[in-house]
């Protein structure tokens, strides 16, 4: 134990050599608080950045959000199969001046 005792306070004694203490000087703490005003300045521009991001991001989906349910007022809804759309933009009149009449299947079928 007492050989385990004296590697460690060699060990701490080379580390002690290896790294000196740092000299305290006149400037020491204010250069210190210069560091970590400046560190805490960087994430508190990074706070407000992201919060104006995702204020704009929720913005952007409200305004997607109401005009998906605002019904659009330009285009006509068109709703049927291809065939009732057909025969709603061209009525009968028009069609009988180029020859085509309508044969209604449901009167010829009961005589």
């Amino acid at each position: 134990m007492d050989k385990q005792n004296q590697e460690l306070d060699g060990l701490f004694a080379a580390y002690r050599n290896a790294v000196p203490d740092p000299e305290a000087g006149a400037n020491f703490m204010p250069e210190l608080w210069r560091k970590i005003e400046a560190r805490q300045r960087m994430v508190i521009r990074i706070k407000k950045l992201t919060q104006v991001f995702v204020a704009a991001a929720a913005a952007i989906c409200l305004l997607f959000g109401i005009l998906l349910e605002v019904p659009a007022r330009q285009a006509p809804v068109m709703r049927g199969n291809y065939v009732d759309v057909l025969a709603d933009a061209n009525p009968t009149e028009n069609l009988s001046a180029l020859g085509i009449i309508r044969v209604d299947y449901t009167e010829s079928n009961a005589k």
